[in-house]
């Protein structure tokens, strides 16, 4: 069932990612907040998501985020995505499916537990080949 929560990750993907407004990324997210799997190291807060969300949008252009479903269990969220985006590098369309498992505490985001299908994205622009899999 789907409730306040669920719309605050809805609203995150819409603003954040498919208008592209980076000052919700503040005001949806706690100062504190851990994201994990968007790199080696969890992220903590706005101020360290904003790197990995400004190179995204630097690589990619037309980046649309669909909520495919969403199931929510207390102070949990979790969202299946699927993502389309040009790479401007290479004028690739990557397609991408993803999911994320979101605490949301007083109306803000405070963990974030992203697996997003990155490996398919990297294959998609040529980043790795289909060779080095093997």
């Amino acid at each position: 069932m789907e409730n306040e929560k669920s719309e605050i990750i809805r609203r995150w993907y819409h603003e954040v990612w498919n208008n592209g407004n980076a000052n919700a990324i503040a005001e949806m997210m706690h100062q504190n907040a851990n994201a994990f799997g968007l790199g080696p190291e969890a992220i903590v807060g706005p101020a360290g998501f904003r790197p990995f969300y400004d190179a995204f949008n630097n690589s990619y252009a037309g980046i649309r985020v669909t909520v495919e479903k969403i199931l929510v269990d207390g102070d949990y969220v979790t969202a299946i995505c699927s993502v389309t985006a040009i790479h401007k590098q290479s004028g690739n369309p990557v397609n991408f499916m993803g999911t994320s498992i979101t605490r949301v505490e007083n109306g803000k985001i405070s963990e974030g537990w992203n697996f997003f299908d990155f490996l398919t994205l990297n294959l998609q622009i040529g980043k790795i080949s289909p060779e080095q899999l093997l």
